[in-house]
């Protein structure tokens, strides 16, 4: 059944010649999607993540160690931060994670918004849920990693499943 949450997507690169994309290519590029992401929760948990010098601004989401300065101009940066001490090492799992499913490619220009506005949600509610308003460095990771396969998940259940 569709879910409003879950990712729609437009496969232009596995479209056959009837015009309908192959399930068989897209379940294969969800597979090497989970064993990437695999990869990337065993880092998170040893705790082999790296901090990016740059940090993540795109699809409308940000994430900073200072909360920007407000502006009412409408035509400045109306992006949605996700404001942590742990900016750096954020950025660089969303990078892995935009590396993961634009490969595939999984993730379009049409749904990468949805995508990362997801990924943000989970990250800025588990920062909003601490006592301190920070909360645990790999758990922040983690549980945005999390997201990442609850997402892949559901594209796997939107590929049509037949009896034989």
């Amino acid at each position: 059944m569709y879910n409003k949450n879950t990712l729609r997507l437009h496969r232009s690169n596995n479209f056959s010649i009837d015009g309908y994309f192959s399930n068989e290519k897209f379940v294969l590029d969800i597979t090497k999607a989970q064993k990437d992401l695999s990869i990337l929760r065993t880092k998170v948990e040893s705790e082999e993540y790296q901090v990016c010098d740059t940090l993540w601004s795109g699809a409308d989401i940000s994430i900073d160690d200072k909360a920007p300065q407000k502006n009412n101009d409408f035509w400045l940066n109306q992006n949605e931060y996700i404001i942590t001490p742990y900016s750096k090492e954020l950025s660089w799992v969303f990078i892995q994670l935009k590396n993961i499913f634009y490969t595939a490619p999984l993730i379009i220009f049409e749904t990468k918004f949805q995508f990362f506005f997801r990924l943000a949600t989970v990250a800025d509610s588990y920062i909003n849920s601490t006592k301190d308003g920070v909360g645990n460095k790999k758990t922040l990771l983690m549980i945005t990693i999390d997201e990442a396969e609850v997402i892949l998940k559901e594209m796997l259940y939107s590929v049509p499943h037949y009896k034989s």
